[in-house]
């Protein structure tokens, strides 16, 4: 039975304790310069698409990835909070993934890393979002509260949005693969600031800078901009997610993957760091949740 089947189950102390430590850990993670990583030129990466609570999806990739074993591994992860509520009595029990992942992080700070998503900003930032007719940021305070307790769970909210504002940007290969929540739709590139990679974002950046909404809420890109894009940040391929894929990818664009990894046909791109990998190479390297027993 899950820990958050029945309210207070979870120790509001724990979860403060946990959100803060990871936080600190992605803040000190040794591969951040400014607000993006920079994975080492060795070992290999576990690339994911968008979550959004699924926990049986999350706990194949923990042993696929096998951390304990395999120390030059890395996990990237993104929008896990706000699952897709569909009965009206549905409650959402994403927070529950949000604190196992931050426990991964504290277990393996090196390992494990996040990507600032649009949920996830959203929650922060109090952005609305708003699915099948629910307030998705609504949903999620009520769970957590009804979780931890009206007065408790305030303190793991605030907690939580530590945490999230905590999450790089952007992460980079030193293969020349770029990994974000999406990319900035080809309108809005004037307002795209490259710097912006290069320092510590404050709370003001989370909130009204536009490179970084541009970043995880872009959806409609185009080729000359990803040609162009690709050459100013010198990579060759960007993996993402955010946009919804009922087979588990695409590809589009030529250079640009879309993983999602939130459903039974949900995927995840694990890829070595040590030698060039084309964008085909990284496609035929995708691989089935349903495939890790």
């Amino acid at each position: 039975m899950s820990i958050f089947s029945s309210r207070k189950l979870c120790d509001a102390d724990e979860a403060v304790a946990t959100y803060r430590q990871a936080a600190q850990a992605n803040r000190e993670d040794p591969f951040r310069r400014g607000s993006m990583l920079h994975l080492p030129p060795y070992g290999q990466v576990v690339m994911t698409g968008d979550l959004h609570g699924n926990d049986r999806n999350f706990e194949k990739l923990q042993r696929y990835a096998m951390l304990d074993r395999v120390q030059a591994r890395h996990v990237v992860l993104h929008e896990m909070v706000h699952l897709d509520l569909i009965a009206r009595t549905d409650i959402d029990t994403s927070h529950a993934l949000l604190f196992k992942a931050a426990k991964y992080k504290c277990e393996f700070p090196e390992q494990v890393h996040f990507l600032q998503s649009n949920h996830e900003l959203a929650q922060l930032t109090g952005y609305l979002i708003a699915k099948n007719g629910r307030v998705v940021i609504e949903e999620f305070n009520h769970a957590v509260r009804d979780a931890y307790g009206a007065q408790r769970g305030d303190e793991v909210l605030e907690a939580i949005n530590e945490f999230i504002a905590s999450f790089p940007i952007a992460i980079r290969t030193p293969n020349r693969v770029w990994m974000s929540h999406s990319l900035p739709n080809a309108h809005d590139m004037d307002e795209f600031d490259a710097s912006v990679f290069d320092r510590e974002l404050t709370s003001d950046d989370l909130h009204t800078n536009r490179t970084v909404f541009n970043l995880v809420w872009g959806r409609r890109q185009t080729r000359e901009q990803i040609e162009s894009l690709a050459t100013a940040l010198q990579v060759d391929t960007f993996i993402v997610g955010h946009q919804p894929q009922e087979m588990g990818f695409a590809r589009v664009l030529d250079r640009i993957i879309i993983l999602a990894s939130n459903h039974n046909h949900g995927t995840f791109l694990p890829f070595d760091l040590s030698k060039p990998k084309s964008t085909d190479e990284l496609v035929d390297s995708i691989r089935k949740f349903v495939e890790v027993a």
